[in-house]
């Protein structure tokens, strides 16, 4: 997940673990394109940057994405989708139901653009649980929920959470996977699935009635630099 004004993290992750071979402005997109398709088709794991559209659709932070993937073939973009910090979760809801459309895979993964994987050890992680087929992987967390409008991380629904107004488990938002048959639930269900302030506890909710394996993955909490972790948050 990226946004506008973030190409310097973009660039850090391009050259740290995302396989963007940018060689000249001429040689980009074809040496971008040959790389993510060699990580596709060898180790079977697709990445892209993925970013909504400006509120003034086709204004300049529009064209300098545009001109951006141009050069590096490595965007997502929801077309139907605001990029704007109150709509983080409606675009995680996007990116999955774009993905199912797009990708038949086992696994999908949300990944902030502050965060570095290490690619063979996150597929290892999950190539290990291909035998259970509706399971959602992170780091699992709580927390309190804050009702006070001024505060960084309010939440405009806060009265649903009880008088203790603490958040259900749900996988802490730098890095967590759902399955195959849990992104199609999402996919499917896209008109009446709820969002909240932050795209973590939304996507939590969804599987709340479900029957769905909770995964608390240690190797998962990339903020805590953990030992064995496969990513660290910056």
């Amino acid at each position: 997940m990226t946004t506008f004004g973030r190409k310097k993290n973009r660039d850090a992750i391009r050259k740290a673990w995302m396989p963007t071979e940018a060689l000249s402005e001429h040689a980009a997109a074809l040496s971008a394109g040959a790389s993510i398709k060699n990580l596709a088709e060898q180790k079977g794991i697709i990445v892209r940057f993925v970013i909504g559209r400006s509120a003034n659709r086709g204004d300049s932070l529009d064209k300098e994405i545009e001109r951006e993937n141009s050069q590096t073939n490595d965007f997502i973009i929801l077309d139907d989708q605001v990029e704007a910090v109150e709509e983080s979760a409606k675009k995680t809801k996007s990116f999955f139901i774009y993905a199912v459309d797009n990708w038949d895979a086992e696994f999908y993964a949300k990944v902030n653009d502050d965060v570095y994987v290490n690619l063979d050890a996150f597929g290892g992680v999950l190539t290990s649980h291909l035998d259970k087929p509706r399971v959602y992987i992170g780091c699992m967390k709580s927390g309190e929920v804050f009702s006070e409008p001024t505060h960084k991380w309010y939440e405009p629904d806060w009265w649903k959470f009880g008088d203790g107004k603490s958040y259900f488990q749900h996988a802490s938002g730098d890095v967590y996977v759902i399955s195959k048959a849990l992104a199609q639930f999402i996919s499917i269900n896209r008109f009446i699935l709820r969002t909240y302030a932050h795209d973590d506890v939304s996507t939590g909710s969804w599987f709340i009635g479900l029957d769905v394996m909770y995964l608390d993955e240690n190797k998962f909490c990339c903020s805590s630099w953990s030992t064995g972790s496969i990513c660290a948050a910056v």
